[in-house]
Parts: structure tokens; C-alpha cells; sequence
């Protein structure tokens, strides 16, 4: 403590000598032995970091699952079908001159849940038409119609497919009637005491046209006849 009281001593001696009323400037002010001098504390600015809760997971209410339901069993016949109750529509697939023509017939009852119908000369009509023009028709060629059973149903399309000779027809339908050339025709049926179907068309491609353009399969080997 005397140390420290000498030392003092001495700097004012000193500046009294030297007459500096003037404060010290910032350059030459130094920190004057055995005074100790607090030092500052650093002050952090940053912002502290938060650790995130994990929440907890909202349970989603689970979509609801539909099950579609079997289809009902298709009734069972009751009974012969009557011809005024058969409702029936040709259809035509795409069809070539010169051959033979798939006709289907699409087949419900109007009023009977499920019975069953002859199919035959005697139950069936139908016809081929080139505008007003009768092509083919099975009254004229009764023996090209097949004879078969089939179970007609009022909520269930059946189908049945039969062939048209793709020829002409004349009466008893010789075998030599020429083939209907490629053009647009139209076909109506009808069962026999029912209502006939609506008209409908249908086109008959020429055979150059749908034939395949040059040799069918591989090329044979030279020399080989």
C-alpha cells in the first residue's frame, strides 16, 4: 500500500512540474500500475436456439372403403318366350364382299323376366336391303336360317350369331346366286308376330382393298419352283 501511494505520489509530482492543466489525450493515457482494472464482460447477442418439440401426429380419420356389391345371378327361364315379346337388333361387324357376312342378333324380352325362344324358320325374318331394293331376304331362303333355343332375358342383352351367305336371294335360293357387290347396305329383323328391329346400316368393303399387297410370307429360295 506504501508502494502504491509513493507511485502516485510521484506522477502528480511530476504533472505539477510540467504545469498540463490539459486532460490526457486518448493517445498517451496508459493504466497506471497496481490499480487493477475491471475488465469487461462480453455480452453475446446472438439469439439462443430454441431445440422444436416434436409434436405429436394428428391421427387422420380413416377413408371409408365401398364395396361394390356381386352382381345379381342372371334369372333362371320360365316358360317359352312369346314372338311378340322378343325385341331384337342386328348387328353388323365389318364385313368383306364375296364371302360369307357374320350377322349377330342382340336379344331381350319387353315384359318376361327370363324365358325361352325358339330360333328357327318359322320364328325368325330378316332381310338385307340396298336402299328400297330387297338384297337377300329369309323368306326366300328359309333353309340358310338355323334352328336353336336360346334364353332371352328382359334386364341381360343375349346374342346369337348366324351367317349370311353374303349372295343374292331369289325364290328356293339357288346355290349360283352371284355375291352382293361391295357398296352400303342396310339389315332389319324381326321375330315373326314381334315388332321388326330399327334399319341398320352397314358397308361391304371391296376385297382390293382390304388384301394384302404383294407375296404372303417368306420369299422362297432361287431355283425352288
Amino acid at each position: 500500500m506504501v508502494a502504491g501511494t509513493a507511485v502516485l505520489l510521484v506522477v502528480a509530482t511530476v504533472d505539477l512540474v510540467r504545469d498540463d492543466d490539459a486532460a490526457p489525450s486518448g493517445d498517451t493515457a496508459q493504466q497506471v500500475v497496481g490499480i487493477p482494472q475491471p475488465s469487461a464482460t462480453p455480452t453475446s447477442t446472438a439469439t439462443p436456439v430454441r431445440k422444436k418439440k416434436r409434436g405429436k401426429g394428428v391421427l387422420q380419420p380413416a377413408s371409408p372403403t365401398t364395396t361394390t356389391p356381386p352382381a345379381p345371378e342372371p334369372a333362371d327361364p320360365v316358360g317359352a318366350c312369346a314372338d311378340s315379346d322378343i325385341a331384337m337388333t342386328p348387328v353388323m361387324a365389318p364385313a368383306v364382299a364375296g364371302r360369307k357376312i357374320l350377322v349377330t342378333l342382340a336379344l331381350r324380352t319387353r315384359e318376361a323376366e327370363a324365358c325361352t325362344w325358339t330360333l328357327s324358320r318359322e320364328s325368325l325374318a330378316y332381310k338385307i336391303t340396298d336402299g328400297d331394293d330387297d338384297v337377300w331376304s329369309s323368306s326366300e331362303c328359309p333353309g340358310q336360317l338355323p334352328e336353336d333355343e336360346i334364353v332371352v332375358r328382359r334386364d341381360v342383352t343375349a346374342t346369337y350369331r348366324m351367317a349370311w351367305s353374303g349372295r343374292t336371294s331369289s325364290r328356293d335360293c339357288p346355290g349360283s346366286m352371284r355375291f352382293v357387290p361391295p357398296g352400303d347396305y342396310a339389315v332389319q329383323a324381326a321375330a315373326i308376330g314381334g315388332e321388326p328391329s330399327a334399319v341398320v346400316p352397314f358397308v361391304l368393303a371391296d376385297p382390293a382393298d382390304v388384301q394384302p399387297k404383294g407375296p404372303i410370307g417368306p420369299p422362297l429360295p432361287e431355283g425352288v419352283g
